[in-house]
Order: C-alpha cells, then sequence, then structure tokens
C-alpha cells in the first residue's frame, strides 16, 4: 500500500542552514501576512521585522519569494496539523472527512485577506497546485482504503480525490465570493459532507 508523509515544498531554494533566528523570522511574517500582503519593499519589511536587509535576504532573494516562502510554510503547518489531527482514526472515510474540513481552513476568514492578495504574485498558482496534489494524493489514498473496508461504493477514486481537493478553492473565486454569501472553507465543507455521505455504505 502506498505510503503517504508530510514533506516540505521543494520548490523554493531555501538556506541549507536555517538559524533559530530566521526560524522566529519566519515567524513574525507568518503573523504580518495574515492581515493581508503589505506594500512593502524589501527593507521595508527589514525595517518592520527589525532585522538586517542582509538578513532578510539570506531567507529570501526577492519580495515575491519571500512572501511566496511564507504561505508555503503556511500551508505546510495547516496540512501537517491536519494529519497529526487525523493519525489516531481508524475509520479512512472518517479520517478523510476531518482531514477535508481541516486542509479547508486555508479558504477560510483566517487567511482570506492574505489569499487574496497572493493571487496577484507570479508563482502563487504553483505553490497552490503543489499543496492541491498532495491533498489530492492523499485524499484518493484514504477512498481506496475505504473501498477495502467497505465503507463507501465502487467510485473513480482518482475523480473523487481531485473533486475534493480543489473544491476550496473554486469558492475562493472573487465571482462566486462575491454571489454567495457563506465563506468558501463553509461552502467547502458542506459540499465535501453531501458528496461524502451520498458515498458512504449504509452498513
Amino acid at each position: 500500500m502506498q505510503k503517504i508523509e508530510f514533506e516540505k515544498s521543494k520548490i523554493f531554494n531555501k538556506p541549507k542552514i536555517q538559524t533559530k533566528r530566521h526560524t522566529e523570522i519566519i515567524e513574525s511574517l507568518e503573523k504580518m501576512l495574515e492581515k493581508g500582503v503589505p506594500d512593502l519593499t524589501m527593507s521595508e519589511f527589514a525595517s518592520k521585522l527589525k532585522i538586517s536587509l542582509r538578513t532578510l535576504y539570506e531567507i529570501a532573494p526577492s519580495k515575491d519569494k519571500l512572501i511566496l516562502m511564507t504561505m508555503d510554510n503556511i500551508l505546510t503547518k495547516l496540512g501537517k496539523h491536519a494529519l497529526d489531527s487525523v493519525s489516531n482514526i481508524e475509520s479512512p472515510i472518517r479520517r478523510l472527512e476531518k482531514y477535508l474540513f481541516i486542509v479547508n481552513q486555508a479558504v477560510g476568514p483566517k487567511f482570506d485577506r492574505f489569499m487574496k492578495d497572493i493571487e496577484k504574485i507570479d508563482g502563487s498558482k504553483k505553490m497552490a497546485d503543489y499543496h492541491e496534489n498532495f491533498i489530492s494524493t492523499y485524499t484518493e489514498k484514504l477512498l481506496n482504503e475505504a473501498i477495502e473496508k467497505k465503507e463507501i461504493q465502487q467510485i473513480n477514486t482518482k475523480v473523487f480525490a481531485v473533486l475534493f481537493s480543489s473544491i476550496g478553492r473554486e469558492f475562493l473565486n472573487e465571482k462566486n465570493r462575491k454571489s454567495i454569501s457563506t465563506t468558501p472553507d463553509e461552502n467547502a465543507n458542506s459540499i465535501t459532507s453531501i458528496i461524502l455521505n451520498g458515498i458512504k455504505l449504509k452498513n
């Protein structure tokens, strides 16, 4: 059986030796960017973070790379939290439901402003695709296990995995956000529940 493990994104060339200070700076950046991406230069970022410009360039070579790296860290932490939260759940379908509800937080209110701003940055789609692909792979694994345990109907697990992993981004779309009063994560969770309940076998 395929073993799925969470691993750091390899999209960025991060420093081989990351000091404790670098980690603290990145955590400060995460808190700053949760309020939206500020219109600051690298020099102004360094000033706000109370560090030297040289130290900031040790972390990332440009403002866009800095913001994308921070986005990667935020989504990585959320994904790891989701995996840790479901690790002791025996039922694959219950594990999947809880996992998807947690990762859907990426399109929730906490990251709302940040996600809207970051769409303008070159490379953000590649970053989002990386994390979406991980969710899809893990989801397909759990759906296959659920079929083996006769928890759900025989389905094309790859198709359903792609659907589940992309629902959140569909509701994050600006057009959909304006026409629907509920939040993207609420919408994603609602559709996820309906689909999962529809494929479950009644024991």
